[in-house]
């Protein structure tokens, strides 16, 4: 291992039987068909007693929520439900793409990562509060089971979410800024920093595996390439003379930069998103308009369609597409959702949200007309 890259510390929980636990969401339908005694083993030998939930992650996945089918979108129409637990900007969040589906997770600058019961309970099941700053980046691993997060105490960790312990940390140098797992091998990970680094981590054996450096300002945005193990990486390095390097491409596994003069505009972009269907990308620009790209070298920005409406400037407004790839949706900086029609690009539907800007916005995975979207002021909505 290269000494100068950051260290990885492990500390292994102990069993808990005290703590609280989330409880599977189970439709009615699937309660009829499932009218057994409770506190029998499932078919993998393993006891779930569904009253208390007290081990949801080992469930017979036939009852929770299944994620894998087409999903064919519909556009939400009213408010669910609001969420006013944390006190300060939603920097990210994320539904449960495993076979809980019913669980958001936020994290926010008041250091906190949340876990939202969103269908039944309707409120928070679990605060993380593993972090001693405020929390840029949180994701779910691949099983749905743990936690990766990441922020401004420079530190990665990844968190059991039954049992709120962190059993690895992953130490940087610099701010944590962006996480992202590596479809091809989900116990990989990237994390960029605010030093004109990323790191790629291997959770396997808590190394830094992989370093990518360059005069790149600070790591805005991650995105894998669908397919390939090649990954783009939004960057805030702008100068007047050059407008390479906003835009890059890297090689996962040679580290090579593969393209540097993506987006020619003197603009940075928050927020990159690969569509479903994976021949293009959309990046998300300061110039208040969202710009749409080629996943295949040499990443051609398309000159006749871009998303424009919303307003970026001055925050970080992250965006989504609809699991059928039909629509484009973003926040926007005066608290507006805009929902777009990816194929002509205009606007369909606007809702208004909050009173400060709408950063975060994400589509359900199974339910089509499902949003939940995140706010500076802290607030988190579902719509339906």
């Amino acid at each position: 291992m290269n000494k100068n890259l950051p260290e990885m510390k492990r500390r292994w929980p102990e069993d808990d039987d005290s703590a609280q636990s989330l409880k599977p969401y189970i439709s009615k339908r699937k309660k009829q068909m499932n009218n057994v005694d409770r506190s029998k083993s499932t078919a993998n030998g393993t006891t779930t007693d569904f009253e208390s939930g007290s081990k949801i992650f080992t469930i017979n996945p036939t009852v929770a929520c299944h994620v894998g089918k087409d999903v064919i979108c519909k556009l939400p129409r009213s408010k669910s439900k609001d969420f006013h637990e944390h006190t300060e900007a939603v920097t990210s969040l994320q539904w449960n793409a495993s076979h809980y589906s019913h669980l958001l997770l936020t994290s926010s600058l008041d250091r906190k990562v949340k876990i939202w019961d969103c269908f039944s309970l309707k409120r928070c099941v679990r605060t993380l509060t593993c972090h001693e700053a405020g929390v840029k980046s949180a994701l779910w691993t691949v099983d749905g089971e743990n936690v990766l997060s990441g922020g401004f105490d420079k530190t990665v960790k990844l968190t059991d979410a039954q049992y709120s312990r962190t059993f690895q940390e992953f130490d940087h140098t610099a701010f944590i800024t962006c996480l992202q797992l590596c479809p091809s091998d989900p116990q990989l990970f990237l994390a960029g920093t605010d030093d004109s680094a990323i790191y790629c981590w291997d959770m396997r054996v808590g190394e830094a595996v992989h370093e990518y450096k360059g005069k790149l300002g600070q790591i805005l945005s991650l995105e894998f390439l669908p397919g390939r193990d090649e990954f783009l990486a939004s960057c805030d390095f702008v100068c007047r003379n050059s407008d390479d390097r906003n835009i890059m491409v890297f090689d996962l596994r040679t580290t090579a930069v593969i393209s540097n003069q993506i987006y020619h505009e003197k603009y940075t972009c928050p927020s990159l998103k690969v569509h479903p269907e994976g021949s293009v990308f959309v990046a998300q620009s300061n110039a208040n308009y969202a710009a749409m790209f080629s996943t295949n070298p040499p990443f051609r920005l398309n000159k006749f369609k871009r998303f424009e409406g919303h307003q970026v400037e001055g925050y970080t407004i992250n965006c989504d597409f609809s699991p059928d790839g039909s629509v484009f949706a973003s926040g926007s900086s005066d608290g507006k959702l805009f929902f777009y029609n990816f194929v002509s690009t205009e606007i369909i539907k606007t809702l208004s949200a909050y009173d400060t800007a709408c950063t975060n916005i994400q589509f359900h995975p199974v339910l089509g007309n499902m949003v939940a979207s995140g706010s500076w002021n802290g607030q988190v909505t579902v719509w339906h």
